[in-house]
């Protein structure tokens, strides 16, 4: 979520959108999602609406299906963490119709039955505080420019000093140099 209000200010990740690929990485990480079951959670409207623009955005060649190269590289340049591999094991799992793609139901069974696996999995539990942790890697309890650096490299940003400095000011509400995981939530939106 950082990612996403960050890139409103610097451009960063702009072809990607504002989809929350935060969340969407947690759900595809899933150690279990080999044993998904049929949960029946759906979707809201509106969460269907933002995964299919989603869909659409990682969808560079307009065939409606995602490759494993597709998946992976969205997923790197604004969650990090899913490799090539990992992601063509995933839309095997998915893969209803053999072709080694995901369209856009086999996309949104995904997402919709790992959500429900991840919340029953981890009742109560804040992805804002998970993806915060990402970011603040020596455990300090705080993000400090140093890591917000080393996180936009991660996730294969090259970003400019300026561009850093604007995003670590607009996140830093209070001039301490240091994102507390309260500045952190006001950045996602909480």
């Amino acid at each position: 979520c950082l990612n996403s209000s960050l890139s409103k200010s610097s451009g960063i990740n702009a072809e990607y959108g504002d989809f929350d690929f935060v969340r969407l990485s947690f759900v595809l990480k899933s150690p279990n999602l080999p044993e998904l079951p049929s949960l029946n959670m759906p979707l809201s409207e509106q969460a269907k609406k933002e995964m299919k623009a989603a869909f659409r955005s990682m969808d560079k060649d307009g065939s409606g299906t995602l490759t494993a190269g597709d998946l992976a590289k969205a997923m790197n340049a604004v969650a990090g963490g899913l490799s090539e591999a990992q992601c063509a094991e995933l839309i095997s799992l998915a893969d209803a119709d053999g072709d080694k793609k995901m369209n856009i139901n086999e996309f949104l069974q995904v997402v919709e039955e790992g959500l429900a696996l991840y919340e029953e999995q981890n009742p109560g539990a804040d992805l804002i505080i998970e993806e915060f942790k990402n970011f603040d890697a020596n455990g300090d309890g705080v993000i400090d420019k140093d890591e917000l650096r080393q996180a936009m490299r991660d996730m294969g940003e090259d970003v400019r000093e300026d561009e850093l400095e604007a995003m670590f000011n607009a996140a830093d509400a209070d001039g301490d140099q240091k994102i507390t995981v309260e500045e952190f939530k006001k950045m996602c939106g909480q």
